[in-house]
């Protein structure tokens, strides 16, 4: 006669210890998910934001060869609009790099979050800058009198 198996109990599961490799590997993985998201959420935003820029460009492109001129004031609604979500976006990885950050490398994020909105304002600035630059450009060569040579 066989004799009954004795049945294996399950001891209840200690929760892992916050130095434990367990633990820190599920908040990587979570991490890795708001981040994922994060990306997703940025990527629908640059692509709303480009849809604005190409209507925007088509404005300055009409109005130039109609009028023979570019006005710089037709970039600032989507230049404004586009810095401020992408300073939203450097911000919202900013908190993602504050949950992994540690004494190592808390100065390199810090830096990374400042160079990041600092380059968000200087391209800002350059396509403002490129703007009027061209807008002066095409009013100087309207300005020209036919017939006369380049030097």
């Amino acid at each position: 006669m066989a004799t009954p198996k004795a049945r294996k109990t399950k001891q209840p599961r200690q929760a892992p210890a916050k130095d434990d490799p367990r633990t820190r590997t599920a908040r990587l993985k979570q991490i890795s998910k708001s981040s994922s998201q994060i990306v997703k959420d940025a990527a629908g935003l640059l692509d709303e934001e480009l849809a604005s820029g190409i209507v925007a460009a088509k404005q300055v492109q009409q109005r130039f060869q109609k009028e023979r001129r570019i006005n710089p004031g037709d970039f600032k609604d989507a230049l404004t609009r586009f810095q401020g979500d992408a300073h939203d976006v450097v911000n919202l990885l900013n908190d993602q790099f504050a949950e992994m950050r540690s004494d190592e490398n808390a100065e390199l994020v810090k830096r990374f979050t400042g160079n990041a909105h600092s380059l968000l304002d200087l391209v800002v600035e350059l396509v403002n800058t490129s703007a009027e630059i061209a807008d002066q450009l095409a009013k100087s060569n309207l300005q020209k009198k036919p017939g006369k040579g380049d030097g």
